[in-house]
This record gives C-alpha cells, sequence and structure tokens, in this order.
C-alpha cells in the first residue's frame, strides 16, 4: 500500500525548494505552486499543496477526527489548538511505501522541521521530532 501523509503548516507559505536539492513544480513568476515534486533516493513524491479556500473546512473536519479519538482530553485539546492555526496543508502522493524508500519517512519530518507544522500519519498526529500527539500511534507507543 503507497504511504499515506498529510503536513499542517501554520505559516502562510511553503516553497519546499528551500528543503531539498531535487525539487520541480509549477511555480511561477506570478503563480504560486500547486505542488513540489521532490526526488528522494531515486524516486519522486509529489507534495500537493491544499487550496488556500479549502483549508479551513479541511481543519474543521479534521477537529472532528481529533476530538472522536479515545484519547486524554486535554492532549486532544491541545493537538486541536495546535491545527487550528494552520495555514497550509501539503498532501503526500506516491506510489511507493515508506518501507520501500525510507527517505520519504523522513521527508515528513524534514518538512515539518523546517516548517514548524506537523506530521499526519497512520492516522495520528506527531511533531517534527516524532512525538506523537494523539491517535493510534499513541496507544501502541505504550
Amino acid at each position: 500500500m503507497p504511504a499515506n501523509a498529510a503536513l499542517y503548516i501554520q505559516r502562510e507559505d511553503v516553497d519546499l525548494t528551500e528543503v531539498f536539492e531535487d525539487v520541480k513544480s509549477n511555480k511561477g513568476i506570478f503563480r504560486k505552486a500547486t505542488y513540489y515534486d521532490v526526488g528522494l533516493q531515486g524516486d519522486w513524491v509529489r507534495f500537493n499543496l491544499m487550496e488556500p479556500a479549502q483549508v479551513k473546512a479541511h481543519i474543521a473536519g479534521f477537529l472532528g477526527y481529533i476530538a472522536s479519538l479515545d484519547q486524554d482530553e486535554k492532549r486532544k485539546a491541545d493537538t486541536s489548538y495546535a491545527i487550528s492555526h494552520t495555514r497550509v496543508v501539503l498532501g503526500l502522493v506516491t506510489d511507493k511505501n515508506f518501507e520501500d524508500n525510507p527517505a520519504i519517512w523522513e521527508s515528513l519530518f524534514r518538512i515539518a522541521d523546517a516548517y514548524d507544522g506537523f506530521v499526519f500519519v497512520h492516522g495520528s498526529v506527531l511533531l517534527p521530532n516524532g512525538a506523537i500527539l494523539v491517535g493510534p500511534l499513541l496507544e501502541q507507543e505504550t
């Protein structure tokens, strides 16, 4: 099964050419990028940027998901507060899985670290250092 993940960034803009060396996009002089293709250990993966007009509704739905988790209420509230400030959502698109190319997994945390963001993977929200805030991975950790 292909790797699936999203990144939640609180900044107004991202430019993955600042994070990776091998990057292509449709960004132009007068055009904001709608995607970045990143070369990672011989594979190309795409990070789609959600249209800004869709972010607010997406975040509302995501906050509902976090609230539905059967986990510590304070932990959920703190995570929801952080996620509610999201301005940019990046979605990973690849036909590889994380085990096929570990650089894909690592790229998520590089981006999150560069932009003070959060990683959503395996139904869980993680910090750039890999610490799990909420989600099924938290239960596996104990």
